[in-house]
C-alpha cells in the first residue's frame, strides 16, 4: 500500500503537484464517494494540479496559528486561540497562546470546564483538517456530544496530532459557513464569489466534507433563503484585509456570523475550490487562465530536478537528515576536499569525525577532545530544532506580515517584484507611501526621493543577491554601476526572481566611525525552551570590510567582535585568515579601534525577548539587527544560524546542543 502511494505521489509531482498538494489529493482520492467534476469539467485533481497559486506566500494562511500572526491587527475578527499542543524533545509540549503561564494538561482540562466548550482541531488548513467539540456540562465531559471519562479526554489530548490547537468555539447566529472570495491583482481586490456550505449528514468529520456547497450568494448577500444582513459591510471589510496581502492572488474567507458581527475561521488560498460545484463566469475565467498558464506536465529540466530532489530526500531520510541539510553537508565535504590550507590527512581525519578540516585549527581539535565539540555534521543533522512555524521567518515578505505588530523594528518595505503568469509584476508593500504608483516608474520616483534603497532576494541569506540602489541626481547607481533611466528600467524589469525593495538601513553614527560602507549587523542567539522565558545566550558584532563588498559576511573577510549580552560592550575583534581566527583590534581599512558599547542595547535586548515570546512556538533563533541612530532594525531572523565559533559559546549553549544530540540519537522527535 505504501509503495503504491509513493508511486502515485511521484507521478503527481510530474503533473506539477507539490508534496503538499499531492498529499491532499491522495487523501481526497481515498474518499471514493466524493470524486466528481464541477460545471466547467474540472475534477478536484485538476484543481489541485494548479495549486498553490502563490507558492511562496500561501503559508501565511496555511494553518490557523499562522493566520493569527498574519491578521494580528484584526484580533476582534478571529476566534481566540488558547493552547497549541506540540512535540518538543520527544514529549508533549503544551504552549499557552493566551497569556497564561500554565503549561500542563491540567490547565487545558480546567480551560474546558471554565469555557463550557472549546474547539479542538489540527492547526493545518487542508482538506484533511478535522474539528472536534470538547465540552463540559452538568459535571460531564463530552467529545462531539458523546460522554467521555476525564481520563479519556486527558489521554486524547496528550496523544492528539502534533500542532493540535485548542480554540474558542464560535457561537453562530447563522448555521451555515459563509465563504467570500476575492481575486487580488495588486490593486483593489475584486469580489469573485460567495457561497454557503454546511456539513453533510453522516459524513466523516473533515474540512472537505464539512464544507459542501448548499447555495450561492450574490455580491449583495442574496441567497436561496433570503438576504444575509450586513453583507455589503462584511464584504467591504474583507476586501480591505485582502488588499493587505497583494502577494496572494486568490483569497477565500470562511466566516461564522455572530451576534456582534463575524469571525474568520480560515482563509483559503485555492484548495477550497475543490468543494465548489458551480463556478460563476468570473471564477471560471480565473481558473481557466491558471490552467492555460501552467503546463499539464513539467518540462524535462524540471523533471530532472524533481528526480534529483526525490533521490536526495530518500538518502537524507535514511541518514536522519532533512534533505537540503544532507545535500549541504555533502557539498561542504566536496568543497573542503579542495581546501588548500589543510592536508589530505587532516581532511580524512576531520571528515571521519564529522568536522570540516579547517575546524581542526579553529577549535584546536585532537583525538582526545573532539567529542566535546558539536561537529559540523551533527549540527546539520539536528535540523530542525524549530517546528514547522519556522516558515514564518523564511522570507522577508512573510516576516514583514507576521511581525506587523513590530514593524517599527523592521526595515520599511516599499515594493515587491513577483513573477506571475509568465511576467514580472510589481506590487506595493505596506510601507510604500500612497503617492508612488504601482509601477517601475513609481519605484524610480521613490528612489529619486529617498536617494538610497536596498533590493534583496525575497528568500536568501549571507547577502547573496543584494543590490544597493542609489540616485545621484544625475544617474541611477546599482552596486556602484551608474546607468541612465532606460537602462535602470531594463535592469529592474529583467529580474526573473522575487525581490524586495526596502529602505536602506543606515548604521548608528558612532558605529559608522569604524566602517561606514556597510550597515553592519549584530547576531543575537536566543534560546526559548519553554516559549515563555527566552534567554539571549550569545551576541557578536559583524563588521564589513572592503573585501566583503556590500555585506558584512565573515567568510568573505568581515571582522567580528564579541558582545557582552548584558551590557552591549563589544571587544576582542577577530578576523578569519586562511581559516585561522586572528586578533584584529583595529579595522583593516580604516584603522579605527574596534571596541565600545552598542547604542540602544537595553532596547534591543528587551524587544528581542518580547518578539520571542510573541513567536513562542519557535525555540532557537538568530536575530540579525542593525543599530541605528534612533534604535535598531531587524534584517532577518534565522532558524538555524551558522556556528563558526562553537568553542566560545557558553556552557548553556553547549549543554543545549548536546542534550538535543543525545535525544535525537535515542530516536526522539525534537520538534
Amino acid at each position: 500500500m505504501r509503495a503504491s502511494r509513493l508511486i502515485k505521489s511521484a507521478a503527481l509531482l510530474f503533473r506539477g503537484f507539490t508534496f503538499a498538494t499531492a498529499g491532499q489529493w491522495l487523501y481526497l482520492d481515498s474518499i471514493k464517494k466524493y470524486k466528481r467534476k464541477n460545471n466547467i469539467g474540472m475534477s478536484d485533481k485538476d484543481i489541485f494540479s494548479l495549486l498553490p497559486f502563490d507558492a511562496k506566500f500561501d503559508k501565511l494562511f496555511g494553518d490557523m496559528l499562522s493566520m493569527r500572526y498574519a491578521l494580528d491587527k484584526h484580533p476582534e475578527l478571529l476566534p481566540e486561540l488558547y493552547y497549541s499542543l506540540l512535540t518538543r524533545d520527544g514529549e508533549r509540549f503544551i504552549l499557552p497562546l493566551n497569556g497564561s503561564a500554565e503549561q500542563s494538561i491540567d490547565a487545558v482540562m480546567r480551560l474546558i470546564r471554565d469555557k463550557g466548550e472549546v474547539l479542538v482541531r489540527s492547526a493545518s488548513n487542508s482538506v484533511k483538517t478535522k474539528e472536534h467539540i470538547y465540552a463540559f456540562r452538568d459535571g460531564e465531559y463530552t467529545i462531539d456530544g458523546s460522554p467521555e471519562a476525564p481520563d479519556t479526554v486527558r489521554e486524547k489530548l496528550l496523544n492528539a496530532p502534533d500542532g493540535t490547537l485548542i480554540a474558542e468555539q464560535t457561537a453562530s447566529v447563522f448555521a451555515p459557513t459563509v465563504h467570500i472570495a476575492f481575486i487580488n491583482r495588486g490593486d483593489e481586490p475584486e469580489f469573485l464569489f460567495s457561497v454557503l456550505t454546511q456539513p453533510q449528514e453522516g459524513a466523516p468529520q473533515n474540512w472537505y466534507t464539512q464544507n459542501r456547497e448548499i447555495s450561492s450568494v450574490s455580491e449583495h448577500g442574496e441567497y436561496d433563503g433570503g438576504v444575509i444582513a450586513g453583507f455589503d459591510g462584511i464584504t467591504a471589510q474583507l476586501r480591505g484585509i485582502a488588499a493587505e496581502f497583494p502577494e496572494l492572488e486568490y483569497l477565500n474567507f470562511a466566516l461564522r456570523l455572530t451576534d456582534g458581527g463575524f469571525k474568520i475561521h480560515r482563509v483559503d488560498t485555492g484548495a477550497d475550490l475543490t468543494y465548489l460545484e458551480h463556478f460563476n463566469d468570473k471564477t471560471a475565467e480565473f481558473i481557466l487562465l491558471k490552467r492555460r498558464s501552467k503546463p499539464k506536465f513539467v518540462g524535462f529540466k524540471r523533471a530532472l530536478t524533481i528526480i534529483d530532489r526525490y533521490m536526495w530526500s530518500l538518502r537524507a531520510k535514511r541518514h536522519g537528515f532533512m534533505d537540503y541539510m544532507y545535500r549541504g553537508w555533502k557539498k561542504a565535504l566536496r568543497e573542503d576536499d579542495h581546501d588548500k590550507f589543510t592536508t589530505r590527512a587532516e581532511k580524512k581525519w576531520a571528515h571521519e569525525r564529522g568536522f570540516l578540516s579547517y575546524h581542526i585549527r579553529q577549535y584546536g581539535l585532537t583525538e582526545e577532545n573532539y567529542r566535546s565539540f558539536l561537529s559540523d555534521r551533527d549540527y546539520k543533522w539536528l535540523r530542525p530544532l524549530n517546528n514547522d512555524y519556522r516558515k514564518l521567518l523564511w522570507d522577508k515578505v512573510t516576516l514583514r506580515y507576521c511581525l506587523d505588530k513590530y514593524s517599527r523594528y523592521l526595515p520599511e518595505y516599499y515594493y515587491h517584484i513577483v513573477p506571475r503568469d509568465g511576467r514580472q509584476q510589481l506590487l506595493k508593500m505596506p510601507d510604500c507611501p500612497e503617492k508612488y504608483a504601482r509601477s517601475f516608474d513609481g519605484l524610480l520616483a521613490l528612489l529619486r526621493d529617498k536617494k538610497l534603497l536596498a533590493m534583496k532576494p525575497t528568500v536568501g541569506s549571507h547577502g547573496i543577491g543584494f543590490y544597493k540602489l542609489q540616485y545621484s541626481g544625475e544617474h541611477y547607481i546599482v552596486n556602484d554601476e551608474a546607468m541612465g533611466e532606460t537602462a535602470m528600467l531594463a535592469f529592474l524589469s529583467g529580474l526573473n526572481d522575487y525581490y524586495n525593495i526596502s529602505e536602506y538601513i543606515v548604521m548608528h553614527r558612532d558605529l559608522r566611525e569604524i566602517y561606514s560602507e556597510v550597515a553592519c549587523t549584530v547576531r543575537i542567539m536566543v534560546i526559548n525552551r519553554t516559549g515563555l522565558d527566552p534567554v539571549i545566550e550569545n551576541a557578536y558584532f559583524r563588521i564589513g570590510t572592503e573585501s566583503t563588498g556590500f555585506t558584512d559576511n565573515i567568510g568573505s573577510g568581515g571582522v567580528f567582535a564579541y558582545v557582552d549580552e548584558k551590557t552591549g560592550v563589544f571587544h576582542d575583534a577577530e578576523v578569519i585568515k586562511e581559516h585561522i581566527i586572528t586578533p584584529c583590534p583595529t579595522h583593516p581599512d580604516t584603522g579605527i579601534a574596534i571596541e565600545g558599547t552598542l547604542p540602544h542595547w537595553d532596547e534591543v535586548v528587551s524587544t528581542v525577548a518580547e518578539i520571542c515570546r510573541y513567536i513562542s512556538p519557535l525555540e532557537y533563533l538568530g536575530f540579525d539587527v542593525v543599530i541605528t541612530d534612533s534604535g535598531f532594525k531587524i534584517l532577518e531572523i534565522n532558524t538555524h544560524q551558522d556556528l563558526h565559533r562553537y568553542p566560545t559559546y557558553n556552557e548553556n549553549v553547549h549543554a543545549y546542543f548536546m542534550h538535543k544530540l543525545e535525544l535525537k540519537r535515542q530516536g526522539k522527535k525534537l520538534c
